[in-house]
């Protein structure tokens, strides 16, 4: 390998996991701050508002990114990508709305919840661009803007909050300034590489939302599976009681975190290698994926066990102490959750979307069915349990998808 392809590769590595970063840093630090300066109740309000606007942010997207990124062919113009996206992010804050005036909060906490659907948003508006540089090899460019785009959300929210101890301004002014800096970012370079226009291609833009729907409905009900915890907490238990489970709930970001920058930046070699039958170097590829998401795993649990209650007690000044086996088994559903969002990467890129569809559609009910008990009588701990429970069967449903589809890969080439 030359020198400047290596260049190349630790550039888009370094800039991918900077953005990854940023991304998912920021739910961390705006947690710390609301926290500090709003207490544990408007805490709650917020992680609640942030869970939603996570699973609203599944229909914005609409599962497109990877099967934009993997779309060597071009079969999909940027236009009707683009268009696309305005249309599933419009729907994002009209399905917001209804949710938040069926669940008859209050206007306060309706405000902030749906203000918080706004920032994140941005999210979907900037992802069809950061498909379109990956197409184009270039994921470090969606990197660096990512990176700035959540730096400025971030210190926008930040100063906003220290100087006017309102949540609710905060979050309306940050949403505003979010989406207006997404555009002003990557717009320009967008021009550079396509014409970005909205042009309506009906055949296109039908063809693109069937065949992503499987992508978005597995997205979505990833998400409802992953707020399931959140929801119920909602419904039996307290605003700190939400807000205690959320900084729990934070360390296991940092093995999704961590095992993203691994295999993100590889997910177009890993639908190449599949497309040109390299079934040997596609396994090992999965094989030594898997193999980081082990090691990552490990680490961040045996650290949590032993400083995790404690820092996490620091730096958000509320008392966790009785919580550290709620920890460490949020961690290890971490590491399967890692895991399944590795294996859902790959079945994408494999074209297998109607499979990810059944395998979250059974987790989905099954988790439903069992979580008022849980945590209606287990209170912290029983939503931990759920949050195990599916990453386990989801990842097992996955998995067993996988190999079955190598099989049948290395049946049909020989």
């Amino acid at each position: 390998m030359s020198p400047i392809k290596i260049t190349r590769n630790a550039s888009k590595f370094i800039w991918n996991t900077m953005g990854i970063m940023c991304n998912a840093g920021t739910s961390f630090l705006l947690l710390i701050f609301v926290t500090r300066i709003c207490g544990d109740f408007n805490a709650g309000i917020f992680a609640l508002g942030f869970a939603n606007a996570q699973l609203m942010l599944t229909i914005g997207r609409y599962g497109m990114r990877v099967y934009q990124a993997t779309d060597m062919k071009g079969s999909v113009r940027f236009s009707t990508y683009y268009l696309s996206r305005i249309l599933t992010c419009a729907c994002m804050l009209i399905i917001s709305l209804i949710y938040i005036l069926w669940s008859g909060y209050t206007f306060t906490k309706a405000a902030i919840v749906f203000s918080i659907c706004i920032i994140k948003m941005a999210d979907a508006l900037e992802d069809v661009f950061h498909g379109l540089f990956q197409q184009n090899g270039r994921i470090d460019v969606a990197g660096k803007y990512l990176t700035a785009r959540n730096l400025i959300t971030l210190l926008a929210f930040i100063i906003l909050l220290v100087i006017t101890k309102d949540l609710l301004l905060t979050c309306v002014i940050s949403g505003l300034l979010s989406v207006a800096a997404c555009f002003f970012i990557n717009v320009p370079t967008a021009k550079k590489m396509t014409d970005v226009k909205l042009e309506l291609n009906k055949k296109e833009l039908v063809t693109l939302f069937i065949s992503c729907f499987p992508l978005f409905i597995g997205s979505f009900l990833a998400l409802y599976i992953n707020n399931i915890p959140k929801y119920m907490i909602d419904r039996y238990l307290t605003e700190e009681i939400q807000a205690f489970f959320n900084i729990l709930f934070m360390p296991a970001f940092v093995i999704n975190l961590f095992s993203e920058f691994i295999f993100k930046p590889l997910l177009t070699d890993i639908a190449i290698k599949w497309e040109q039958n390299q079934v040997k170097s596609f396994v090992f590829y999965i094989i030594r994926l898997m193999l980081g998401i082990l090691i990552i795993t490990v680490i961040v649990v045996v650290a949590g066990y032993f400083v995790g209650i404690d820092v996490l007690t620091f730096v958000y000044g509320v008392d966790l102490l009785k919580y550290r086996n709620e920890l460490i088994l949020l961690l290890i559903s971490g590491g399967f959750g890692a895991g399944v969002y590795l294996l859902f990467h790959v079945l994408t890129a494999m074209r297998r979307q109607v499979i990810l569809l059944a395998g979250y559609t059974v987790a989905s009910i099954i988790i439903t069915a069992i979580s008022p008990v849980l945590v209606q009588n287990y209170n912290i701990f029983g939503a931990s349990i759920i949050c195990f429970i599916s990453s386990i069967i989801l990842f097992l449903i996955f998995l067993s998808v996988l190999v079955l589809a190598v099989i049948n890969k290395i049946k049909t080439i020989r």
